[in-house]
């Protein structure tokens, strides 16, 4: 996940740089980096918890995923600049030496401490004049969940070289009844056309742009919206799963399996790309071929899929969706998002009551960088968006919301928290979050919101 988008949410040549596939990780690894870290500023217990062999057997994993592509998904190899990141610690594992050569090369990679300035996330980013992708340890144990995970960074890595890097807006209307139960028909309908071959795949996968087309009906913009999310998010998670499937020789099943357990996610707002992306994908490498080399950043992915099925609009769109939706479960789905409707009004009210009738603390920047879990997004309309956690990082400095959510602007250059009760404390804390504030920076009283509180330089 790029951020402020990750995923479930940001060179230098040396002779030892590379990662080879096939020497056995060393047994005395763990070892060696234990008397390292021993002398270094890192937390003893934090450091000791990070699985270093782990780590290095992984890039190995990735390194080997791209030979095997050899650079033919997107013209070039995925395989570039990686560090694994503990959160704890900002302990690094990278398969290159920093710019500055002050991480230690231990067999075939190298291993320091990420400087303090760069934010924490599955993403990629730019450090030592080269661009990186970053992925947070522990790695994932599962082979095939590895892969996916280091290849969508690194398409994120490369994607601006690409020319189809993105906004990756959210999407709110997908927090509404009729927008959830509309995305999750069609979800269901790309499972099936993943899984099918022949007719049965070309039907279901009519039927989930017939969904599509209901859902973009009903929400104007949509379709821009959601377009732009799968270009830059979307495209990676394809990328992953692409690079997996070859690496560890399983079939099209572990992807329609994904797609299932994406559909229990809680908020699709800025994530639904990650559950369309793969099945669009797929389904295009199938019935369009070439469709990598036309893309731009402006493409829509499910266009493209519907000329090139000739697929045309019906000419009562909601009746045709409703048709063909009893196939799918229509009327499960319109239960439970009917129940979830309610909690959803619930919510976003006690979110309104906090963060904007309430006594808060708002921060300004033109550039806000933030993770977070876009699984739990709550919009709220022309206010913003509520973010239940969070790290959110400006010239201002850091503040974390562990709790108790923070209202990101429309325009990403706000940020509400509920007011604390001492400012003059550091750091900074309130309900939930904590302050770091940069040298020079103050909360002041707002003259405007009595109660209310400003960070200002």
């Amino acid at each position: 996940m790029n951020s402020p988008d990750s995923r479930h949410r940001r060179l230098w040549l040396h002779r030892t740089s590379r990662i080879p596939v096939a020497p056995p990780i060393a047994p005395t690894l763990a070892l060696v980096w234990a008397a390292l870290v021993c002398a270094a500023p890192f937390p003893d217990r934090a450091a000791a918890a990070v699985d270093t062999t782990a780590a290095v057997a992984g890039l190995r994993h990735f390194a080997h995923a791209c030979a095997l592509d050899g650079g033919a998904l997107w013209g070039r190899s995925l395989y570039g600049p990686v560090a694994l990141v503990d959160r704890a610690t900002r302990l690094t594992i990278a398969n290159r030496a920093d710019s500055a050569r002050a991480w230690s090369a231990l067999d075939d990679a190298f291993i320091g401490q990420l400087p303090a300035g760069i934010g924490l996330a599955n993403t990629s980013f730019d450090f030592g004049g080269a661009r990186w992708a970053m992925v947070l340890l522990p790695l994932p144990v599962d082979d095939f969940a590895l892969v996916a995970l280091l290849a969508h960074e690194s398409f994120h890595r490369i994607q601006r070289d690409l020319s189809l890097w993105g906004a990756g807006p959210p999407c709110p209307h997908l927090d509404t009844r009729d927008g959830r139960l509309w995305l999750r028909l069609e979800l269901r309908a790309l499972v099936v056309a993943v899984r099918a071959r022949g007719d049965g795949a070309a039907r279901a996968t009519r039927d989930a742009l017939t969904f599509r087309r209901q859902r973009q009906r009903l929400f104007p913009g949509a379709d821009s919206l959601e377009s732009q999310l799968e270009i830059q998010e979307g495209l990676a998670e394809y990328t992953g799963d692409k690079l997996a499937l070859a690496a560890t020789g399983l079939s099209v099943e572990r992807v329609a399996r994904d797609m299932e357990r994406f559909e229990k996610r809680a908020s699709y707002v800025r994530s639904m790309a990650y559950g369309s992306g793969p099945g669009l994908g797929l389904l295009l490498d199938r019935y369009a071929a070439g469709w990598r080399r036309q893309l731009t950043r402006d493409s829509r992915l499910a266009e493209m899929l519907a000329r090139a099925l000739r697929v045309t609009p019906p000419a009562d769109p909601e009746a045709e969706a409703r048709r063909r939706a009893g196939a799918y479960g229509l009327v499960e789905v319109e239960r439970e998002e009917n129940v979830r409707e309610r909690e959803r009004q619930a919510r976003a009210s006690d979110y309104r009551a906090r963060l904007v009738e309430g006594p808060t603390l708002t921060l300004r920047a033109g550039n806000i960088n933030f993770s977070f879990d876009p699984n739990s997004l709550v919009p709220l309309g022309d206010l913003g968006t509520a973010y239940p956690t969070g790290t959110f990082m400006a010239a201002w400095g850091k503040i974390e919301v562990e709790s108790g959510g923070a209202l990101v602007g429309p325009d990403f250059t706000s940020l509400a928290v509920p007011a604390p009760s001492d400012t003059s404390v550091r750091p900074v804390r309130g309900p939930g979050w904590r302050l770091e504030l940069a040298p020079g920076w103050s909360v002041r009283t707002r003259s405007d919101r009595p109660g209310s509180y400003e960070v200002t330089r």
